[in-house]
């Protein structure tokens, strides 16, 4: 086994031995919006639901190793505390990909992307049309955790309104899980996508005393 101290490795090192262990991860394609109204979209793989009640999503706009720059995202949460979570299905991938190069600050992802906007219920930022799933959220806090190369910020959001797609939910509103064709994030260029082959049911453990 080949073992590392995290203190030996260069930033860049660790970021991309971590980014290919730590896998899959969901990603979260984030609009959001700045104070004179601009629109912004781009996709964090550093995210996931940590809350039910209240529902709240974690999702970090890191500093960039290369250069310690932040991103237009976490600019504009900290002037407009609001964001859309759209989520990424195989039908978008390619889009999502496009909407992640990194333009300047005022160019709007969306048309760059080809994606479209559509207006959310209750706050400010776009829904992305396309996706199969929208979220719409307030954000309640922002813990930085660092301010050199690489430091996340986490966005707290507070999911508000879900907005679901046609054929996500059968008759009853249940969700059908192998209609979302979620695509998830791996190291370096990789990408995993979630299809009927691949998943598999595994029912909970009964929490009973083992025979012996």
């Amino acid at each position: 086994m080949k073992s590392f101290e995290i203190t030996g490795l260069s930033t860049a090192q660790a970021h991309n031995y971590l980014l290919h262990a730590i896998a899959p991860r969901p990603i979260a394609l984030v609009s959001t919006v700045d104070k004179e109204g601009k629109v912004n979209l781009s996709p964090f793989s550093f995210y996931n639901l940590f809350s039910t009640n209240p529902p709240v999503c974690i999702f970090s706009p890191s500093r960039r190793v290369r250069d310690n720059t932040i991103k237009h995202t976490l600019e504009n949460v900290q002037e407009v505390a609001e964001c859309v979570i759209n989520i990424v299905d195989h039908n978008i991938v390619y889009k999502v990909n496009q909407a992640s190069a990194e333009y300047p600050k005022g160019v709007n992802e969306f048309k760059e992307a080809g994606l479209t906007e559509l207006a959310s219920l209750h706050i400010r930022p776009p829904r992305v049309a396309e996706s199969p799933v929208q979220l719409e959220c307030i954000v309640k806090q922002i813990i930085s955790l660092g301010d050199g190369p690489g430091a996340g910020n986490l966005v707290l959001a507070e999911i508000k309104t879900i907005h679901f797609k046609d054929g996500l939910l059968d008759e009853n509103g249940k969700p059908i899980q192998r209609n979302f064709d979620h695509v998830a994030r791996l190291g370096g260029d990789w990408y995993c996508r979630v299809t009927s082959e691949s998943l598999f049911e595994l029912p909970k453990p009964v929490n009973e005393p083992l025979n012996r």
